[in-house]
């Protein structure tokens, strides 16, 4: 790990704190001056009361968010600044999790283009090749491939966090090394 380099981080939250830490985060960003980057998946829900609709913003993980900033100042936000943030550990290492950011590029996209499509899964349906998508919306998305009841998936894999797969194709695919 470089010193001076800003990686992706995955970290828990306190249930349903995911709203507070962002404000939190966002705070920090302006007061102190301190240069961080997060992204917490969200999606609009529309839920009908008695007489009216409300929409609400909700978390498509629930008490997960992912925070980009150098190891000093990932460490600085829950030590220093006391934020309620729980980093998750590399199993294998036994040190922070690193999203790498191709993984997170992607994690992304997917999510800012359709987040009612993506489904979630701590271990994915089945694991197969390495495909890229090389046609339609997600164009350009590496992952890879699994199908159930005959549809066909691209799993994007964050090692240790998560799983998102996304329907796609089977001729939208390449295979890749």
């Amino acid at each position: 790990m470089v010193e001076n380099q800003k990686y992706w981080f995955a970290a828990r939250t306190r249930d349903k704190q995911e709203f507070a830490v962002r404000k939190f985060l966002d705070k920090l960003k302006s007061e102190e001056n301190l240069d961080i980057d997060y992204y917490l998946p969200t999606r609009i829900v529309i839920s009908q009361l008695k007489y009216r609709r409300k929409r609400s913003e909700v978390p498509v993980i629930r008490n997960l968010i992912f925070i980009r900033a150098t190891k000093q100042v990932a460490c600085d936000i829950s030590n220093v600044y006391s934020a309620q943030l729980f980093y998750m550990k590399d199993l294998s290492t036994h040190s922070m999790l690193i999203v790498p950011n191709k993984q997170m590029e992607d994690f992304m996209f997917v999510m800012d283009l359709n987040p009612d499509g993506v489904s979630f899964d701590t271990e994915p349906f089945a694991v197969g090749n390495k495909v890229k998508v090389i046609k339609g919306d997600f164009c350009g998305i590496e992952g890879e491939i699994a199908t159930e009841s005959n549809k066909t998936y691209v799993v994007i894999r964050i090692k240790g966090v998560l799983v998102a797969s996304v329907k796609v194709p089977k001729s939208y695919l390449k295979m890749i090394q």
